[in-house]
């Protein structure tokens, strides 16, 4: 319906309105929202249906549970979880990528009995997707604190040892100054001329066991120093995510993506400071990232172009919990037993020689437990299921993960000969309760325009052309509002919008000279603040 013009809502002399009610009789209908707006017509409700509500749809996952746990780390978890009040999988995922992260090249696993060519290492990447706010650092924090213990003392001994160092360096330095006075001497003389001392000194190496920050040319060279690995933590993976899509950074993409099965050689070259090899580039990788955050990247990542080559699919123990239904005040004491014995388990893993890896195997009832659980991953859930590319390579990585847990179960329950069938089956339901969140990760990417849906119901609700009634698809995204940035992602929000009874298209059938006619909506005079919740 095309809107009056306002001028033909007046004769010459005023309003054609009766003068006792001018109004009375017009419709927001025929006066157009902008008029109806201008004049203080009420909006007209009738024909329009009552908005439905829009949810997050997201795909249900598994809750976390404590009997997931190796029995030396539950204790721990619990109580994290319960004095931060934050869901169990914080502290738990977080307790295992440190547990992967200590072991690194400390140990290997031969996860199949006769095939002695696939040896894999227990590095992990993982992180917590989860809102600003909900205390992700905090859970890191206290979960890595053994490790970040471990890492403060060698520091203090290698400062020990530095100054050690420097001082029989500087000793040695006078003996070379007195050799070479003598030799001096004996040449003039032509006498006897004194052998030359040989240094024995060596310089203390850093031991290192986690970093947060460093470039990767830094980590390169500690790893050069440090055969185990290192453990990258990242308070925040987004920053790290983005920094890799910079352009001229394809070098360390290229060499985190080496380091992720932490079995890869990789040497980097440089002009005046010589050539740099890493037999074993091997890093585990943790940290907390935002769910809008998270969607953004996977919008680009997942693309078919040079981002899409499977950097995503290598974060295994990413979790997406549901938040936590209820808050009620705590103030309670740490569990210091549960830290001690912790970090004890932490401890004893950091001091196994990296040279000399352990190399462990399922026992015979594990061994046959595998063989099943990897005859099922490979025909019904990367094959017969049909999964999307995205998450069919990201249950692939499931064939390293499974045995890396096993592992790391074993080691942290003290076993250091074989990994048993209670350890197996612990990494075999662990793997199925990741699943569940992978499949909410990458169902989040396709679930765009419904999001972008909820944010602009969301802006709807609190008033956002309300008194206008009426806005254009231009309108809404010059305003650079996230997900809502662009008009195709306008257009598919205001798509789901229109389905559910929030808006209306308008058709203009004026002539807006060439170009494509702009597109106009009706807000749906029935949304107001009782909307605001969604």
């Amino acid at each position: 319906m095309n809107k009056p013009d306002m001028a033909s809502l007046f004769d010459g002399e005023g309003m054609i309105f009766p003068k006792s009610n001018p109004l009375a009789g017009v419709t927001a209908e025929f006066a157009g929202p902008e008029i109806a707006a201008e004049l203080g017509i009420p909006p007209a409700i009738d024909g329009w249906p009552e908005p439905e509500p829009l949810e997050d749809s997201l795909p249900d996952v598994a809750q976390f549970d404590l009997e997931l746990m190796p029995e030396s780390f539950r204790p721990l978890v619990k109580d994290v979880a319960e004095r931060m009040q934050v869901p169990m999988d914080f502290p738990a995922v977080a307790a295992i990528a440190t547990l992967a992260g200590v072991t690194n090249r400390r140990a290997l696993i031969q996860p199949k009995r006769q095939d002695d060519s696939w040896v894999v290492v227990p590095n992990l990447w993982g992180g917590i997707v989860a809102p600003p706010g909900m205390l992700k650092s905090p859970v890191i924090a206290s979960i890595t604190q053994p490790a970040r213990a471990i890492e403060s003392e060698w520091r203090e001994a290698h400062k020990s040892e530095q100054q050690a160092y420097d001082a029989a360096l500087e000793l040695e330095g006078e003996e070379e100054r007195a050799w070479r006075s003598q030799y001096q001497t004996a040449a003039k003389r032509n006498n006897e001329r004194p052998v030359k001392p040989i240094s024995s000194l060596v310089a203390p190496v850093l031991r290192r066991l986690l970093t947060s920050d460093a470039t990767f040319e830094s980590l390169h060279c500690i790893l050069s120093e440090n055969p185990a690995g290192l453990f990258v933590l990242r308070d925040e993976l987004t920053g790290w995510l983005a920094g890799l899509e910079r352009q001229g950074r394809e070098q360390e993409r290229a060499f985190y993506l080496e380091s992720w099965n932490g079995d890869a050689a990789f040497t980097i070259d440089r002009i005046g400071r010589g050539s740099v090899h890493v037999p074993h580039a091997c890093v585990s990788l943790f940290g907390g990232i935002q769910p809008a955050r998270l969607r953004s990247y996977l919008a680009d990542a997942l693309r078919d172009g040079p981002s899409n080559d499977g950097l995503m699919q290598r974060f295994q123990l990413l979790v997406w919990p549901d938040s936590l239904a209820g808050w009620d005040y705590s103030d309670r004491k740490p569990d210091r037993d549960a830290l001690e014995h912790a970090a004890k388990v932490i401890r004893r893993i950091a001091t196994m020689d990296a040279e000399n890896p352990l190399r462990l195997r399922f026992d015979d009832p594990a061994q046959t437990l595998f063989e099943q659980w990897l005859t099922d991953l490979e025909r019904r859930r990367i094959r017969e299921n049909d999964p999307s590319p995205a998450l069919q390579a990201h249950l692939s990585k499931y064939r390293s993960l499974m045995p890396s847990l096993a592992l790391l179960f074993a080691l942290a329950d003290g076993r250091f000969d074989c990994v048993p069938l209670l350890e197996a089956r612990l990494a075999c339901d662990c793997c199925d309760y990741l699943e569940t969140h992978a499949r909410r990760v990458y169902a989040s990417q396709g679930l765009s325009g419904h999001l972008a849906a909820i944010a602009l119901s969301k802006r709807l609700a609190k008033g956002w052309k309300r008194e206008e009634g009426v806005f254009t698809v231009r309108d809404l995204y010059r305003n650079g509002w996230y997900m809502l940035d662009s008009p195709d992602a306008a257009r598919r929000a205001l798509l789901v919008l229109t389905e559910h009874g929030w808006v209306r298209e308008e058709l203009d059938g004026s002539d807006n000279g060439p170009g494509r006619p702009s597109e106009t909506y009706l807000i749906n005079p029935k949304v107001g603040r009782k909307h605001a919740g969604q």
